[in-house]
């Protein structure tokens, strides 16, 4: 039998007071993510995630306040559900220079940024960091974010994605295809930092966007960023088939996540992918300490800092279901453009739940589907191993239910027993993200890739 593989392990966070894990706990009275607008607080996140050789530290982000419930925002921010939101593109850069081999990735939209801008400011992140950059690819589902940016309605989930995939043609034109391999020349003597004509303009007409290029930045050590996506939809996983180097899933059953990886690694061979180009991180929080008792003390004490309207604010936000002006019996509307799957019974029937599914789901500090693990380490590592071996999952995205201290615990007492199992390493890795990820060690896209289509001959 061989050796086990390390996992990969990353940690989800947000630029906010309320993290997604579950937004209320920051009134707990061990918690420290009040100081949320300090750079303090994120460089002491990072240092001990870099320290302890985790393999990225993860942002998720939103463009509007979660206004579902209650008809307004004022719940979401008298709970602080995902805000205040700042932009963790600002904070990236300050973090990549305290930091010697943490990666980061990055949320941003298809939906309401600009691909030529965006492309620039990853362009710039992947040099600044030394292609420590990740792109976590979204089309965005708040209806809020959408009259941020002028718009009526949320435009409709199709159509979403095929603005993504546009937008997506648009950035590998710029990062792939824009300078040739050999444009940069760099002589000082000869007086000519890259040659003229191997920069090329890239003159993209398409349906959405109109943009001539040349790119203005010089390729950087990944050009494009390793590549996150994590939809779960039918329509999600075609696009992970296509585009994704990492998953993130947002599911606990490991049967339900299996099969899932399995429909989108048989769609990516379908593209001359190989299976392995496609990883995947699975969202897990963990409650441990060194004996059980102690363990459900700390699970008890969360609990008593939980408050429920928090996270159904959060779940409104969502799926775009108001739980307020439902009564437990009634069944949840899916006429929606937000997240359907969070509105689906797990038993695969295809029915919708009802308002007190949801309810109870969420009366415990949990998150519906998502894995939670309360244990001593020796309990959580069984757990852990187990998971992987069924689901198939690269890796796991601890999601802080406190902060720093879930951080701190699974760093002090679950690494160590990973590391026993051969399921973490034991040194830190080096080069860019992409290349650690890669049997080859590359840095760039592989040639069966779809974004490595654009590149110059």
């Amino acid at each position: 039998m061989s050796d086990p593989k390390p996992l990969l392990f990353a940690l989800y966070e947000q630029a906010s007071v309320g993290c997604g894990g579950a937004p209320s706990l920051w009134t707990h009275p061990a918690d420290e993510r009040l100081a949320a607008n300090t750079f303090d607080f994120w460089s002491n996140q990072a240092r001990i995630a870099d320290q302890a050789n985790l393999d990225m530290l993860f942002f998720a982000d939103v463009l509007g306040f979660y206004d579902v419930f209650g008809g307004s925002a004022e719940a979401a921010v008298k709970w602080a559900v995902e805000a205040p939101a700042n932009d963790p593109l600002m904070i990236i850069p300050g973090l990549a220079a305290i930091t010697r081999n943490l990666a980061f990735g990055a949320t941003v939209t298809t939906t309401y940024e600009h691909p030529f801008t965006h492309a620039r400011r990853f362009s710039t992140l992947d040099h600044m960091t030394g292609g420590r950059i990740a792109w976590n690819i979204v089309t965005s589902y708040l209806s809020s974010a959408a009259r941020n940016f002028g718009l009526e309605e949320m435009i409709k989930h199709a159509d979403r994605y095929e603005r993504a995939e546009e937008f997506m043609d648009v950035a590998y034109k710029l990062w792939e295809g824009s300078w040739a391999n050999d444009a940069v020349v760099q002589d000082k003597a000869g007086q000519r930092y890259a040659r003229g004509e191997r920069v090329r303009p890239i003159n993209h007409c398409g349906e959405r966007y109109r943009v001539a290029g040349p790119h203005l930045t010089a390729p950087s050590p990944q050009r494009t960023p390793l590549l996150i996506q994590a939809g779960w939809s039918g329509r999600g996983r075609e696009f992970a088939a296509k585009h994704a180097e990492l998953i993130f899933i947002a599911k606990s059953n490991p049967n339900e996540i299996r099969q899932g990886l399995e429909e989108i690694w048989t769609m990516a061979q379908a593209r001359g992918r190989d299976r392995d180009d496609v990883k995947s991180l699975t969202v897990l929080r963990i409650v441990t300490a060194k004996t059980e008792i102690e363990a459900q003390r700390k699970y008890d004490e969360l609990q008593s800092n939980y408050h429920l309207e928090a996270q159904l604010v959060s779940y409104a936000g969502d799926t775009g279901i108001d739980l307020s002006r439902y009564a437990d019996g009634d069944a949840l509307s899916t006429r929606t453009e937000g997240l359907t799957s969070y509105m689906m019974r797990p038993d695969g029937s295809g029915k919708p739940l009802t308002a007190g599914d949801v309810r109870k789901r969420f009366a415990n500090v949990t998150r519906g589907t998502d894995l939670i693990l309360v244990g001593t380490p020796e309990q959580v590592a069984d757990c852990i191993e187990e998971h992987a071996r069924i689901s198939g999952t690269s890796g796991y995205m601890l999601n802080p239910l406190t902060s720093p201290g879930t951080l701190e615990d699974f760093v002090e007492l679950i690494v160590p027993e990973l590391q026993k199992r051969g399921l973490y390493r034991t040194q830190a890795q080096s080069g860019t993200f992409r290349s650690r990820l890669r049997d080859d060690r590359s840095s760039r896209l592989p040639s069966s890739a779809y974004g490595a289509s654009f590149r110059q001959q």
